[in-house]
């Protein structure tokens, strides 16, 4: 069975590019270049679209050195697989080509054998690497806006950085005050219309922010900063989210109030602190989220506060400094299922934009 993506053989030499034709074809649908130019002009057509290369060094017009200094210059290429083929087996060669981005080497004379097993195995190799792209890929677009998750995808995570690792976050919880009542009140249509609007609400304040949507707890929203893309400032992106949750309170609730004759409100608890943050769950469904101390701390401040305050402890504070405005409610409350006290303080207000 033919690859579906043709292979591309860049070779100045018709007996050489003949041959290759011949012991290839029967797998590859084989495309032929003359010289690195015409070589990069096809790979300009195709792309990643092509199975791979093989470029021949010693070329005219443009020798395979000027091809790969070109193939190297273009991210979206780096994926597909450039064997080189040379009579040179010298370090210096290899090196270089390596530098520039080859793949594999094959030597001349060409070996039948050698190259179809080669550029198997270095398919084989980029097949791997996509799969794993995609896993990431399906995984993050489900907390993440496409950018984000292709500036992650840019910056080489794999499915490995999926694993449960320990690292530090901003977390944030956001949850709906008295919306149990509200649901034995209201008919079902009608609270999956409020709710879905609220939703939508506080994740567009976590993308907005930078955030990692991490779930819908009924009707909570979970979100952190700091995984799995490094977060330049975890706290006070969370701390900004939060407010501007809090900046569509009253037109979100006069809103529900005229519809539904309730008026919406809500509270917000937010930790930073260090939490294990990976894909945890059963072989057949899995889940990336954090889990930890850290999460549960801002779990229990979202659950403390009243109806239109955030709740934040003092690492958050000390983490903003002067940028943050916020009252102390006292350093000796408990909160619930922790036994250590713990200063709770609102978050009143941002100094900085």
């Amino acid at each position: 069975m033919k690859e579906e993506r043709p292979l591309l053989i860049v070779e100045d030499n018709d007996l050489n590019r003949e041959m290759l034709r011949e012991f290839l074809c029967d797998e590859y649908e084989v495309l032929e270049a003359r010289d690195g130019q015409e070589g990069l002009e096809i790979l300009k057509q195709y792309g990643t679209g092509l199975s791979g290369v093989v470029l021949d060094l010693n070329m005219p017009i443009m020798d395979g050195y000027q091809f790969l200094e070109h193939y190297s210059a273009n991210p979206d290429w780096a994926e597909v697989p450039v064997l080189v083929a040379t009579a040179d087996s010298s370090a210096g060669v290899e090196n270089r080509c390596l530098q520039l981005g080859a793949w594999d080497f094959i030597l001349k004379p060409y070996n039948p054998d050698v190259v179809l097993l080669r550029l198997r195995n270095n398919i084989d190799h980029r097949r791997l690497a996509e799969m794993r792209r995609r896993r990431v890929k399906d995984t993050f677009s489900r907390y993440m806006e496409p950018a984000v998750v292709d500036a992650l995808l840019r910056e080489g995570v794999t499915d490995e950085d999926l694993r449960g690792k320990s690292t530090e976050i901003a977390v944030l919880f956001v949850d709906i005050r008295g919306f149990t009542s509200l649901s034995e009140q209201l008919e079902a249509d009608k609270v999956v219309e409020i709710l879905n609007q609220f939703l939508t609400l506080t994740s567009e304040a976590v993308e907005k922010n930078g955030g990692t949507l991490d779930k819908y707890i009924g009707d909570c929203t979970m979100a952190f900063w700091g995984a799995p893309l490094t977060c330049d400032d975890k706290t006070y992106r969370a701390c900004r989210a939060a407010l501007d949750m809090m900046e569509k309170v009253e037109e979100y609730g006069a809103f529900t109030k005229d519809i539904y004759g309730w008026e919406v409100s809500f509270a917000v608890g937010i930790h930073v602190g260090t939490a294990v943050v990976g894909s945890f769950g059963s072989p057949t469904r899995k889940d990336y989220t954090a889990i930890g101390d850290t999460v549960n701390t801002a779990s229990r401040l979202e659950a403390q506060a009243p109806a239109g305050q955030i709740y934040i402890s003092r690492a958050v504070a000390d983490r903003l400094g002067e940028r943050g405005r916020y009252t102390s409610l006292g350093s000796g409350i408990h909160l619930k299922g922790k036994a250590q006290e713990l200063e709770i303080l609102t978050l009143d207000g941002l100094n900085k934009d």
